[in-house]
């Protein structure tokens, strides 16, 4: 049985995994990570961990593991694993999150793919695909602040934006709405900007859509581009099965 251990921005979510299926799955806030969330019976063989939350988290949590005596691993970015390369210009500095949907995607779909993951913060990233030699390519993506991370920056840095609750509008025609409408539409625009390349590249593109929020922007996709799309919650959950496998 395998422990793996999603620590996001926000949310921290773990599974227990074998190869027969998933045993146990649940999340909490990452700010109550020093709590005690794993205490079961099961025998783990061993713990996978991503964290893009920063030292502290990752400190605290080996503190609350340390009475498991399997291997405990935090992964890194590889310059390449399995069938999928990075193209990235420095490695180290790609979040194991974008890694490792990546390396999910890679692994289950077999074409070109545009990953989006809307949480805390929003990335979109465009992984190629190469049929003759059947590998996958991290070719690079842009990174967006999440809903809540543009209201807090309105809020926090303008006089009068404060954070209220806004519906798509176009246009729109009070402040919360425009607030709302500018976050989607700009989330919008850089996947069908994302979508553009790869489809310049590649005749047989999908748009995977996951994170907090995905259900937010599929309300919203252009519907000439909703034929494009499926959405998968669990990407980086599913990268860390991968890695626990090998």
């Amino acid at each position: 049985m395998f422990l793996l251990i999603d620590i996001g921005n926000t949310k921290t979510k773990w599974m227990l995994r074998d190869h027969s299926g998933i045993n146990k799955y649940d999340s909490f806030l990452t700010e109550d990570i020093d709590q005690d969330h794993f205490e079961f019976d099961e025998k783990i063989r061993k713990i996978v961990i991503s964290n893009v939350a920063g030292f502290e988290k990752e400190a605290i949590l080996k503190i609350k593991l340390k009475n498991f005596s399997c291997p405990i691993e935090f992964i890194k970015t590889h310059k390449k694993l399995n069938y999928l390369i990075n193209n990235y210009q420095d490695t180290t500095q790609l979040g194991t999150d974008r890694w490792l949907s990546a390396l999910s995607v890679s692994h289950d779909i077999k074409k070109t793919a545009v990953i989006v993951s809307i949480g805390t913060a929003v990335t979109i990233d465009y992984l190629s695909y190469d049929e003759k030699k059947s590998q996958h390519t991290f070719e690079g993506g842009v990174i967006l602040p999440g809903l809540h991370l543009t209201k807090n920056a309105l809020e926090n840095n303008t006089a009068d934006l404060k954070s209220t609750d806004g519906v798509v509008q176009i246009p729109p025609i009070n402040t919360a709405n425009a607030i709302q409408s500018g976050f989607i539409v700009s989330v919008l625009g850089n996947i069908k900007s994302l979508f553009d390349l790869a489809c310049s590249q590649s005749s047989d593109v999908t748009i995977i859509l996951s994170g907090g929020d995905a259900d937010l922007i599929n309300q919203h996709m252009n519907e000439d581009l909703k034929k494009y799309i499926s959405i998968k919650k669990d990407l980086v959950l599913e990268g860390l099965f991968i890695v626990a496998s090998n």
